[in-house]
């Protein structure tokens, strides 16, 4: 056995400078993701990470909210009450203070929407995967429009997303306001 003995003196520590070159790759990582959001934000991009639409990137743009398109709306004040109180929306620039949501337009105006639990009927046509939810994620009942035949009206439209039967549209709102849509989206790059 080999033992060393130290010369008696004061403990030595070894000191690191803060900024050296480990907090190099950090510094430039936080400075990339800034660089890709101003990007993002600068070229009217979004990113979709909610499983009501294809997650991705959305493109805004000017247009007519017609059958088939995404559109970016805001909730109505009472429905944010609701979706801040549950957690169904993050804090946004809405004008009740909550992110604007992505649907699809499944009815215009003069279109007849029929509500039913298992089922949207729109002209007829039932749409896949329409189901209302009785509740939601964490187990609260869900207000739902009022069930039966609705006619949409002028400047209103429904948006109704069939990927997941408790996403925060129609079913649950009733008819979206024109008004209240911001824009149209385009799919850029989506991963599902």
């Amino acid at each position: 056995m080999v033992t060393r003995v130290l010369a008696a003196g004061p403990p030595r520590s070894r000191c690191r400078r803060s900024g050296g070159r480990a907090s190099q790759p950090r510094l430039f990582a936080v400075g990339l993701a800034g660089g890709v959001l101003a990007a993002i934000l600068g070229f009217g991009l979004h990113v979709n990470f909610s499983p009501s639409a294809p997650r991705g990137l959305y493109r805004t743009v000017t247009g007519a909210a017609v059958r088939g398109a995404w559109v970016v709306a805001c909730v109505s004040a009472e429905s944010a009450d609701l979706a801040r109180a549950r957690g169904y929306l993050w804090s946004g620039t809405c004008a009740s203070g909550v992110q604007p949501i992505l649907k699809p337009v499944v009815a215009v105006a003069g279109d007849i929407v029929e509500l039913r639990p298992e089922a949207v009927i729109v002209n007829g046509q039932r749409l896949p995967a329409s189901r209302s939810a009785a509740v939601d994620g964490l187990g609260h009942s869900l207000p739902h429009a009022a069930w039966g035949r609705h006619v949409v009206g002028a400047g209103e439209v429904w948006i109704v997303s069939t990927r997941v039967p408790n996403s925060w549209d129609s079913r649950y709102l009733g008819p979206m306001p024109t008004a209240q849509i911001l824009s149209v989206a385009r799919p850029v790059w989506t991963v599902d």
